[in-house]
């Protein structure tokens, strides 16, 4: 396989090895296809950000970057148990963290039900 070894996705590799993670390899052909700025803004962070993930030099939570990662590009979901069905991450992700006041019947479900979901794994990193 022919890698062009100025490609975020080089770097990714150099940096992670044997151990890149999907989420990482996810990350860096994104930012190989747009740029890291355009990333970056994408999942509400700096550049700095998104270039410390490709090259395994960041201090803070790796599975909050993953979940990020994961909401703005993976295209996955998640069952709601408000809703009894799968929505994409980034919505329940999104729904989880409003911090508005819930004006409506949908988001005062959401306000009641997203606190305990098993889906929420917002502060359960110390």
């Amino acid at each position: 396989m022919f890698v062009n070894h100025g490609t975020n996705l080089a770097k990714a590799i150099a940096a992670w090895g044997g151990d890149l993670p999907d989420w990482v390899r996810l990350l860096a052909s994104a930012c190989d296809t747009a740029n890291q700025r355009s990333v970056a803004e994408r999942l509400g962070k700096s550049p700095g950000y998104v270039s410390r993930l490709i090259n395994q030099s960041y201090a803070g939570s790796y599975s909050e970057a993953e979940t990020l990662v994961r909401a703005a590009f993976g295209g996955e979901g998640v069952v709601c148990p408000a809703f009894g069905d799968t929505i994409p991450l980034a919505s329940c992700l999104r729904s989880r963290r409003r911090r508005d006041l819930p004006t409506t019947a949908i988001r005062r479900l959401y306000a009641r039900l997203c606190p305990t979901c098993p889906n929420n794994t917002d502060g359960q990193e110390a």
